[in-house]
């Protein structure tokens, strides 16, 4: 009985500590596109970390496939999926024209943004780890817990590429 309460409450523990993390997340995320706000719009469009982004992504989606004229389209797509998470860039891409990405480029970014590469899962990673392995979060662990924080920006990459590759080959059998 004693094991399966303190599994209990470990798990509850990790649920409050995801669903904080992630309003904390879109939160912050927020007030920093509220702080880009202030600089002038670029094209009739305010500044923000997804649009940031999205430009950057631009390119790589062009890599993988999607034509030029529909790669800023889609890469406002990736940066959305990276800032927020996967669920909104759907809804985004739902709401998208139908002439705005073909259907080849469509099923390409369907793949390209399922995964769970972002900030918000990043913070649910780090909260997850010092709940599941309370001794990389003691004060005499300070070293071992910059390791687990570390991971955040790798496993955004590493997991943006893995869906971007797996676009690139839908893409390339399709």
């Amino acid at each position: 009985m004693d094991t399966i309460a303190k599994g209990a409450t470990a798990g509850m523990t990790l649920l409050l500590n995801m669903i904080a993390m992630l309003i904390v997340f879109v939160a912050l995320v927020h007030l920093v596109n509220a702080v880009l706000g202030l600089l002038p719009m670029l094209g009739g469009e305010p500044v923000t970390l997804q649009r940031i982004l999205g430009l950057v992504m631009a390119p790589v989606c062009w890599l993988i496939g999607i034509p030029w004229a529909q790669a800023v389209t889609a890469g406002s797509l990736m940066g959305i999926k990276t800032v927020l998470n996967e669920l909104i860039a759907y809804l985004e891409m739902a709401k998208l024209p139908t002439d705005a990405i073909d259907p080849r480029s469509r099923l390409i970014m369907l793949y390209a943004m399922c995964g769970f590469a972002n900030f918000g899962s990043v913070g649910i990673m780090i909260g997850g780890l010092t709940v599941m392995a309370p001794e990389r979060r003691s004060a005499g662990a300070a070293e071992r817990r910059s390791d687990v924080i570390s991971l955040g920006m790798k496993s955004i990459v590493s997991g943006t590429l893995a869906t971007l590759l797996i676009g690139a080959i839908v893409g390339l059998l399709n």
